[in-house]
């Protein structure tokens, strides 16, 4: 596997139900700290104004090993258990973000399949109040960044072209466009609290099924876009009504 497969088998090694998310650890950044909820965050720069989630935990209720499949740009499984790509995939562009030193808070949250229970913790006490824009890396696909989740609308249509547009000129491959069919994810905890509140396509597919694959391609191109793009000079809106 060349290095960006190779963290991701890392991080698939395993199923990560909600209350194993501690066996993640050692993958994590040195400086890392945890909050009184059980999320895990680190700080990268000074003066952002960019928030950056992934989950730790994936949907499976048992701690089982993965017996992984690579054919073509695709990483599978055998079928007998989920890959873990929702959310490993977010968790790989993360870590790559914050090796490249790309500013911003990094949050790498506990229970989001059983509830967004780190995230809607953290969304009743966020002191972040720099914080413009939260950005989860946690959709299947690889064209989508979502501007309505289960709540309503979570970001406006100028911040997702914009968004859209820059990582399209970075990596001519991409075709990433507003879309408004999100489900849920973190992101969405903090509607009411950020302007900007967005999830984008990571490239995983039959996510929660033994059919689950990852697109690892994609994936290496969107860790290396990801650290080109100005996420501090991107658009805002409260009003979401362009």
């Amino acid at each position: 596997f060349p290095s960006h497969d190779r963290k991701f088998v890392q991080l698939t090694k395993t199923t990560i139900p909600h209350g194993k998310e501690y066996l993640l650890l050692n993958h994590l950044p040195k400086g890392y700290q945890k909050d009184k909820f059980g999320n895990y965050f680190i700080t990268v720069g000074e003066n952002f104004t960019s928030m950056f989630t992934c989950h730790l935990d994936t949907a499976s209720r048992e701690f089982v090993q993965v017996k992984h499949k690579h054919t073509h740009k695709f990483i599978e499984t055998d079928g007998s258990t989920i890959l873990g790509a929702d959310d490993k995939a977010g968790m790989t562009v993360l870590l790559w973000m914050i090796s490249k030193g790309v500013p911003g808070l990094y949050y790498f949250f506990i229970g989001e399949e059983v509830g967004c229970i780190g995230s809607r913790a953290l969304s009743n006490e966020f002191k972040w109040e720099q914080i413009n824009k939260v950005v989860s890396f946690d959709r299947r696909g690889t064209n989508s960044v979502i501007t309505e989740q289960l709540y309503g609308r979570c970001c406006s249509d100028k911040f997702a072209q914009a968004l859209s547009d820059q990582l399209n000129e970075v990596e001519s491959t991409f075709k990433y466009a507003p879309d408004d069919t999100g489900i849920v994810t973190d992101s969405a905890q903090f509607i009411d609290l950020v302007p900007e509140c967005t999830n984008i396509s990571v490239g995983y597919y039959n996510e929660h099924t033994g059919k689950e694959k990852q697109d690892i391609d994609h994936l290496y191109k969107l860790c290396h876009a990801v650290t080109k793009i100005d996420w501090e000079t991107l658009p805002g809106y409260r009003d979401w009504e362009t």
